[in-house]
């Protein structure tokens, strides 16, 4: 059997975890060869692996890994072994290594955990993100009220689901003033159905859950339906009020629905804040498209929720007491152990967002914000392992 959490999520951002079958995890100078020759080569080799592990992994996906790792770390230096644990050694990084292979030297199981930087100060970490990303970035670290690193900060950039932030701003805004119980309890409606991620749109109708049930669905599994039965209930009005320059504030449902008509899209996208209703207005009777017809394209220019980096440090400042975004660290900012981490981000082709406010072990609270919006696909998990020792540099 194989596993490995990173290749779940766009390779789950930084680190591959494949347990091999029966052959033992040992350093040697088989295992430098393998490793060089995998980090050395340019493409895909099948012949690297052991049939088993392409059964689980294509050597395709492994090869992307690397390929960002050498993006976002350098060329290949070395391997170094303590103890029978690996370290990939790179131009500018470390990455942690187990290896395991056959008797004929192929490989049956990796581990590549948490890269990290070599030497670099918030700058040097800012250059190498922009050298990273494809198309625009914004950068927003905040070190005990001290903004440390800011660029394009102010700019309103697509996120992705990190508008989840300001439905949850919502929600808590209306518990705060009564009009809404964390206990009181609601029937999912058929227009609350969206596509995955999330698992609710497999619930029928009527389907009860509590608020806060909503609420942590949302924030800690992303699901799409919580967020449109949250926006039906706390209404689209008061989500417009916290954020202006989203109006009509999208649910996924419509994003989803734009994303798959193109000309309704364009139209959405040149259109003012009337037809942009008039258009969502139409598009309510139609059904959800397939999911499999959406996902590739890249429509975030003409539909997308825009928030500005300052906006995202400004929400997680005010939802530190949220229920909802407790526990909500990512498996690759967890070697940073923090005592306290708050964190969500989104995705769709040609945007990542990664945003967090924690406490560091050193005592500091830290904010930090990225975002990329491009036209190709953004190495996601380069830019999660930069945003991670940002976070670990901003909180030393």
């Amino acid at each position: 059997m194989v596993l490995h959490p990173l290749l779940v999520r766009a390779l789950a951002v930084m680190g591959v975890f494949m347990v091999s079958l029966g052959a033992a995890m040992a350093q040697s100078p088989a295992a430098d060869a393998a490793l060089r020759r995998l980090f050395e080569e340019e493409r895909a080799n099948d012949a690297l692996f052991t049939a088993d592990f392409l059964q689980q992994v294509p050597a395709a996906a492994v090869a992307r890994l690397i390929a960002d790792l050498r993006a976002g770390y350098g060329p290949f230096a070395a391997v170094e072994w303590t103890e029978g644990r690996g370290t990939i050694v790179l131009e500018r990084g470390r990455v942690p290594v187990q290896i395991t292979l056959d008797d004929g030297g192929r490989i049956a199981g990796l581990f590549f955990g948490p890269p990290q930087a070599v030497g670099a100060g918030l700058d040097d970490l800012a250059a190498r993100l922009r050298s990273a990303a494809v198309g625009d970035l914004s950068i927003l670290v905040v070190v005990d009220g001290e903004t440390r690193l800011a660029e394009a900060a102010a700019r309103p950039m697509a996120v992705g689901s990190a508008f989840k932030l300001v439905v949850l701003r919502a929600y808590e805004d209306a518990v705060a003033a009564g009009a809404l119980a964390r206990d009181g309890v609601v029937g999912l409606e058929a227009g609350d159905r969206s596509l995955p991620s999330g698992v609710l749109h497999l619930l029928p109708p009527g389907t009860p859950f509590t608020l806060e049930s909503l609420a942590g669905l949302m924030i800690r599994i992303s699901d799409n339906t919580a967020t449109d039965a949250l926006i039906r209930i706390v209404g689209r009005a008061a989500l417009e009020r916290l954020s202006p320059r989203n109006r009509p504030f999208l649910t996924t449902g419509e994003l989803f629905r734009l994303a798959a008509a193109a000309a309704d899209r364009e139209a959405y996208g040149r259109g003012d804040e009337a037809a942009r209703r008039a258009v969502l207005a139409a598009l309510a009777a139609q059904p959800l498209p397939e999911a499999g017809t959406i996902g590739q394209r890249i429509t975030w220019p003409e539909a997308e929720w825009f928030l500005s980096a300052e906006d995202i440090c400004t929400l997680l400042g005010g939802l530190r007491a949220a229920p909802a975004l407790r526990h909500t660290s990512e498996p690759f900012l967890a070697a940073l152990g923090w005592p306290s981490l708050l964190y969500k981000g989104g995705s769709e082709p040609g945007v990542l967002n990664l945003s967090a406010l924690g406490r560091s072990p050193a005592g500091r609270r830290v904010c930090a914000v990225i975002t990329a919006n491009g036209h190709g696909r953004q190495p996601d998990d380069t830019l999660a392992g930069l945003f991670a020792d940002l976070l670990r540099v901003a909180g030393e």
